[in-house]
């Protein structure tokens, strides 16, 4: 997912930029993380710094990491999967062979698991990673990190690159920090950790949750429920 793109999702990060920037080491330190294919290994997924002009790019200096006082960088987030319907036909498949060979009318939980295993490291050997591109700024005048997309596993890993690569872990930017960094007066930040969740519904005079079934109101109870049918008004009498 792009900046550029016309619609995106932007996480927001904190990170505390160093006092002083080296563009160079900046650059070196991007290098030495720089994404590398998934190798023959059985990893199932990889992770690492792209330019953010150009996925493919091989070498990534200065004039390519640094945007006046942004650094703007690619993350690369690559996963190998098994779809679940394949592994669970496989699973079966296989199961059904070792209860034939054992002559067993059904494995044993140990038996399943070692199917099971054998049967995800197989089928994970076979499978072509996905790849993810995403889009990295930081800005070094005021610590803030944005990065595009809100996958999980992809977060969780771009969190710790960033950590192994410049030594500070960028933290959440939950409505909470935001309002810690927004400049506020200590008194308002005392009142805003203060401040208690509550419902906007509304409860009962009682202050408890209703639950189902509801008690029949006294005005109602003991009446007959309605007849459905309409009353029927007397025929009038015609003379002549």
């Amino acid at each position: 997912m792009s900046l550029l793109s016309p619609t995106s999702t932007i996480l927001r990060f904190t990170a505390k930029p160093p006092a002083r920037i080296d563009r160079s080491a900046f650059a070196a330190a991007v290098d030495r993380h720089r994404f590398r294919e998934l190798n023959g290994d059985g990893s199932r997924q990889a992770c690492g710094w792209t330019g953010i002009h150009d996925p493919l790019a091989s070498e990534l200096s200065p004039a390519d990491l640094f945007f006046q006082h942004y650094l703007a960088v690619g993350f690369r987030f690559d996963r190998r999967a098994v779809p679940p319907v394949l592994l669970r036909l496989e699973r079966r498949r296989l199961e059904e062979e070792r209860r034939r060979e054992r002559g067993v009318p059904r494995l044993g939980a140990a038996a399943r698991r070692e199917v099971k295993t054998e049967v995800t490291e197989r089928l994970l050997a076979r499978a072509l990673p996905v790849p993810r591109l995403y889009d990295c700024l930081w800005n070094l005048e005021t610590g803030r990190v944005y990065l595009t997309g809100a996958q999980r596993a992809a977060r969780e890993a771009f969190a710790e690159l960033f950590r192994r690569t410049f030594g500070v872990e960028p933290q959440p930017l939950i409505p909470y920090f935001a309002a810690a960094h927004a400049g506020l007066s200590p008194l308002a930040l005392e009142t805003l950790r203060a401040v208690e969740p509550s419902s906007i519904m509304g409860l009962p005079a009682g202050g408890e949750v209703p639950h189902l079934p509801l008690a029949v109101p006294p005005a109602t109870a003991g009446l007959d429920p309605p007849d459905d049918k309409e009353p029927v008004e007397d025929e009038p009498e015609w003379r002549e």
